[in-house]
């Protein structure tokens, strides 16, 4: 199968590394990966309209909305994973999929997710069982990956405050602070930017 990835930043990268084994990575594809910050999305969606395309933002709610405006073949989910993380701990919520009734577009999907699935286990309910939407999803996000986002920014006042102290010198309360701090180094800034734009924040 084709499939293009928007967005050659960390993130637009280090997916073509991990999934260029499964798939055809080609400009001309059908099936569009958009690995855009948020305030991008309206912008590639319009460019890419009537096509199949696949949202891994980690806000799903608004980028959804900016999606479906230019086509309604759109596959959402959100890789909970980094370059940083062991293959075995890669897992994906996926939020929406596609409505069988678009023919031209449902294969595509289910050759998609099944590749995805060879480098990442997919997550389609949450821990109550309830299968995961652009809100759900969007919602647990607010009280943990926006939350560490925010809680690390707060911490990096402090670390940044300690710079000119021995390693020696720090007690390992502090060394674990500075050490959850550095996770903000494994998010470029249209990351950082996607998920402060979470609406249940």
């Amino acid at each position: 199968m084709k499939i293009n990835i928007i967005g050659k930043g960390s993130f637009g990268t280090f997916l073509e590394k991990i999934l260029s084994p499964h798939f055809e990575i080609a400009v001309d594809a059908e099936s569009v990966i958009l690995a855009v910050p948020i305030s991008a999305y309206e912008t590639v969606a319009a460019e890419n309209r009537e096509k199949h395309l696949i949202n891994v933002c980690s806000v799903q709610r608004p980028s959804t909305d900016h999606i479906l405006k230019y086509t309604d073949a759109v596959t959402c989910l959100h890789p909970l994973f980094g370059e940083r993380t062991p293959a075995d701990r890669r897992n994906t919520i996926v939020t929406k999929t596609i409505s069988d009734n678009i023919a031209k577009f449902s294969e595509n999907e289910r050759w998609f997710l099944e590749g995805f699935g060879k480098v990442s286990r997919l997550l389609y309910t949450d821990s109550f069982g309830e299968p995961f939407t652009p809100d759900s999803h969007d919602q647990l996000m607010a009280k943990t990956h926006v939350a560490a986002v925010v809680a690390a920014k707060q911490m990096k006042v402090f670390v940044d405050r300690a710079n000119d102290i021995p390693d020696e010198l720090i007690p390992n309360s502090f060394r674990l602070m500075r050490d959850f701090v550095r996770t903000l180094d494994d998010m470029p800034p249209g990351t950082i930017e996607s998920i402060m734009a979470n609406p249940y924040f």
